[in-house]
């Protein structure tokens, strides 16, 4: 039996080392980030890069705040934020507001180091406001959209895995239940370290980890409902990323678990999925496995990078850019 498993491990491996990208991207290197970071949050207002918390490379979560600049390819530092130090935080964009907050903070055992706290924050002014809290402990790795108005909030981990998703009405400063429509068994899958982002005003979300690996593609549609879209392509994944231009979504990185035979496979491989047409297309590789990293557009500009990198997960500070 564990000559036949090895058998088929060794197969998919090959059957995924085989396949060649459709479009190879010409992946060029930025200036890296001063301090080397993992599972951080991202945002993009006014041309600019931001980057928020994370663990550090000697694995301490941090709660400071980086600018890029892309046009000097330069980083600064802004200092500290009021919020207390984590990993895998949410942040969103909307009219000129960042909103950001969640995640975790490193104290394993109690609810409240899944993270509750949400905060609105103004880059010109650098100014900070709490806002309500969000309604529950399920904060680790959620995922956060943009509507009109309002953002949706969802699949985190607390001590378990849910597909709770909750609608924040700006400017009523108020969080209420999404009934998504599905049961026990319906699609999606409750999961954990999936990955999404808004393109062309529609919100898509997918891959992520339940028992195993998972490469659900869905889209929530009228705020209300999960419908399926086209697999995401190649090993299934979770701790991935994703940015999206005004025509693509682009989706790296992550890592493969099927079992006990297919353990820790850390993948490079970069998507474009075209919501126009629901297809996704292989366009090149980063030069090693990355996860837990960051993704982001400016313009027609695709950024990737940070995380973590080879066997040993080695916090990372490069950040690399190719052109839609």
């Amino acid at each position: 039996m564990r000559k036949f498993l090895y058998i088929v491990l060794c197969l998919f491996l090959i059957a995924c080392s085989a396949e060649k990208p459709e479009i190879e991207v010409a992946l060029l290197p930025c200036a890296p980030m001063p301090s080397a970071r993992a599972s951080a949050a991202c945002f993009v207002i006014h041309g600019e890069a931001y980057v928020f918390a994370g663990r550090d490379s000697a694995g301490v979560a941090q709660n400071d705040l980086w600018r890029y600049n892309p046009e000097a390819d330069q980083w600064t530092c802004l200092g500290t934020t009021p919020l207390k130090a984590r990993v895998n935080p949410a942040a969103c964009v909307a009219d000129d507001k960042v909103y950001l907050g969640l995640g975790f903070s490193g104290l394993h055992g109690r609810d409240s180091s899944y993270l509750r706290d949400f905060w609105e924050y103004t880059p010109e002014s650098n100014q900070w406001k709490q806002l309500a809290n969000y309604p529950n402990h399920y904060t680790d790795c959620a995922t956060a959209f943009v509507g009109e108005g309002e953002l949706y909030v969802g699949y985190g981990f607390c001590w378990n895995y849910r597909r709770d998703m909750f609608r924040y009405d700006i400017a009523a400063d108020r969080w209420d239940s999404i009934d998504v429509g599905a049961g026990m068994f319906d699609f999606p899958t409750r999961s954990f370290g999936g990955t999404g982002c808004t393109c062309q005003g529609r919100h898509f979300m997918g891959t992520g980890y339940y028992r195993f690996s998972l490469n659900w593609w869905g889209e929530l549609v009228d705020g209300k409902r999960w419908e399926p879209r086209s697999d995401v392509p190649g090993p299934k994944r979770t701790l991935a990323a994703s940015t999206a231009t005004d025509r693509y979504i682009y989706l790296s990185g992550g890592t493969h678990y099927g079992g006990v035979n297919t353990t820790g496979e850390n993948l490079r491989d970069i998507r474009r999925y075209d919501p126009l047409t629901d297809r996704w297309t292989y366009i090149g590789n980063l030069p090693e496995g990355r996860i837990n990293h960051i993704s982001f557009a400016i313009g027609k500009r695709v950024y990737i990078g940070l995380g973590e990198t080879g066997d040993e997960w080695k916090t990372d500070n490069q950040l690399y850019r190719f052109e839609e």
